[in-house]
């Protein structure tokens, strides 16, 4: 019997989400000492009184309500590494329940938040790729995985740039505000991310938790293709998150789901790209999961369905307002999609930008004639 195998594994996640969650909590707290003044400085300089307020109550906020960063860091961080680690479990990846700041947000910065967030997670994955590599593969053996993807490892960028950005929302920086520090926040994570990923690398190696062996060919992408060019031929995840490819059945299952889902629906060509490549995968990985009866895939083909009601014209009040309540939670089952396949930043940016153009069209315009 291996180490491995003998290991308490619920232990072992414990310490390494402490240990993360610790060395990049003190990094932040260096990151924001070096804004609050970057900040101040910037409004001071500019001669738009409007910017001018904004960047300097962006440093008060720092300077007095900073406190409120870290717990919301924490929280986030706590929240999506649990979510990871329920799906390595394989109980799923779409089922988290919204509280109402969340709810808010997503009616207020979704695409905007959804682009930085991408763009963050892909930087640091660039800057620590061969070691995010390695700590996959080490989970892909604590959880008796043949292999997992990038994006399904709890320490994974998506879920640090996703606390990240929890922690300066609680601080209400943002707008302008925000979109001026991304490239600092890039520069200054990149490092203290990759010590984090070697640092537990070696604690799993002491452990005797060694790298799984991919069954993927050499050099194969991890990460799959932006709707536009991705291509529809592309292997989804295995069950509960694993990287190996789904069984046939599964693949099946999810092809006759897009197409009985799609049929006689008129869509914008980025949504329904977005559907038949990326979440074919989320549905197949959901199918291999627990099969056809399985909660996953039952979340999995609810979110398509409420996806493409939302895109359906609409001219009654009753329809437009249950519109507007559907679309934060039906987003944020998206976005956690796309989380789970890895959709890069311009895939997801293409995506939500097509959504919020057509629903806004639908909310505010004058749209076609109901389809059938």
């Amino acid at each position: 019997m291996s180490a491995a195998a003998t290991l308490d594994r619920g232990s072992v996640l414990i310490q390494c989400r402490a240990a993360a969650e610790k060395h990049l909590g003190g990094e932040l707290q260096q990151l924001l000492d070096a804004l609050a003044p970057k900040l101040s400085d910037t409004g001071q300089q500019s001669r738009d009184r409007e910017e001018r307020e904004q960047y300097l109550r962006a440093a008060q906020r720092l300077h007095h309500e900073r406190e409120l960063f870290l717990p919301a860091f924490r929280k986030e961080f706590a929240a999506r590494f649990e979510e990871h680690v329920r799906a390595l479990q394989g109980t799923g990846m779409l089922a988290r329940d919204l509280d109402r700041g969340e709810l808010q947000a997503l009616k207020t910065n979704v695409l905007e938040n959804e682009a930085a967030i991408g763009r963050l997670s892909s930087r640091l994955k660039e800057h620590a790729g061969a070691e995010l590599g390695e700590l996959s593969a080490r989970f892909a053996t604590l959880f008796r995985h043949p292999a997992i993807n990038d994006g399904d490892n709890p320490l994974g960028p998506l879920t640090i740039a996703r606390a990240v950005f929890a922690g300066f929302a609680a601080v209400k920086i943002e707008g302008r505000v925000l979109r001026a520090v991304r490239q600092e926040l890039e520069q200054r994570l990149a490092q203290p991310v990759l010590d984090v990923y070697r640092a537990v690398n070696k604690a799993l190696g002491g452990l005797g938790v060694a790298a799984a062996v991919s069954r993927s060919a050499p050099g194969a992408a991890t990460a799959p293709a932006s709707p536009a060019t991705a291509s529809r031929a592309a292997a989804p995840p295995a069950a509960g998150g694993a990287g190996a490819s789904a069984s046939h059945d599964a693949e099946a299952a999810a092809a006759r789901a897009v197409e009985s889902e799609l049929a006689g629906a008129t869509l914008p060509p980025a949504v329904e790209i977005f559907v038949r490549q990326s979440w074919h995968r989320v549905l197949a990985r959901a199918h291999a999961g627990g099969g056809a009866e399985g909660a996953s895939w039952q979340e999995a083909v609810g979110t398509l369905r409420e996806l493409l009601w939302s895109l359906r014209p609409r001219l009654e009040a009753g329809e437009r307002a249950r519109l507007v309540a559907l679309l934060p939670p039906l987003l944020k089952k998206i976005t956690l999609g796309m989380d789970a396949v890895m959709l890069d930043p311009e895939g997801r940016k293409a995506v939500l930008d097509a959504l919020m153009a057509h629903h806004r069209e639908l909310l505010h315009g004058q749209p076609a004639a109901r389809q059938g």
